[in-house]
């Protein structure tokens, strides 16, 4: 009980510059929901239940067109498919016997972010631990609440914050991206190598393919990573 409790309380502390990076780009969305004419239960049901950064502001514009709902449903399924090659990836390094329930809890919960700092900590403290279930839901559980909190502040600040501002409220997230991303590069070539293949094909395929370069995107990024040699790495293994 008392390694849970542990690892749980890691995960919160490691979930610091997350929460950082979200509390701006949260207020940000609650912000654009209420221009957008949306209800105030209708933003905070898309950031409570959506949860996944570009797919709210997405289905946010959509409703405020008047969108069918089916439609709406469809491209931020079509968007959010790129969880699946993260949950993917993450799954393979959980034990085997987590149980359906807390694999939900998990991948509700599993944002890019979390996905990066999780990686992260595995590599530089060449400890399984920062894979186990007590740890991840410790990560998971302060951005999930911080996103509830601050779009709830965005949108009671809606009518005293002016709109010009609001791209520079949201390139808080843009920079956590990028400050997770680049010790990575640095490290490994293969990390690299990644990043330009896919950052060079989205831009390329975008005016072909308009958000679907997302996802060409990530595919070529996996097959450019596919061609490296495969590196086993060693972990000490710690109870769930």
């Amino acid at each position: 009980m008392q390694d849970t409790l542990k690892l749980f309380k890691k995960g919160i502390i490691d979930s610091a510059p997350i929460v950082i990076g979200y509390i701006p780009a949260c207020i940000t969305f609650g912000l654009v929901g209420k221009a957008l004419s949306l209800s105030d239960l209708e933003v905070f049901l898309l950031s409570a239940v959506v949860y996944a950064g570009a797919s709210q502001f997405i289905a946010a514009n959509l409703l405020a067109l008047g969108t069918a709902a089916p439609i709406v449903l469809l491209l931020t399924f079509v968007i959010n498919l790129r969880y699946l090659f993260i949950g993917m990836s993450f799954a393979s390094k959980m034990k085997r016997d987590t149980r359906v329930l807390h694999k939900g809890l998990v991948g509700f919960g599993l944002t890019e972010e979390v996905y990066a700092v999780s990686m992260m900590k595995i590599r530089s403290r060449n400890d399984s631990s920062s894979h186990s279930l007590p740890y991840v839901l410790g990560m998971e559980f302060p951005p999930y609440t911080v996103n509830l909190i601050s779009t709830c502040a965005g949108i009671m600040l809606s009518g005293y914050i002016p709109a010009d501002i609001l791209p520079a409220l949201n390139t808080s997230l843009y920079a956590l991206l990028i400050a997770l991303v680049i010790p990575q590069i640095r490290r490994h070539r293969k990390n690299l190598a990644i990043c330009i293949s896919a950052a060079a094909s989205s831009w390329c395929l975008q005016p072909l393919l308009g958000t679907a370069s997302v996802l060409a995107a990530m595919a070529i990024g996996a097959a450019v990573g596919a061609m490296f040699p495969f590196k086993k790495e060693t972990v000490r293994s710690e109870a769930m």
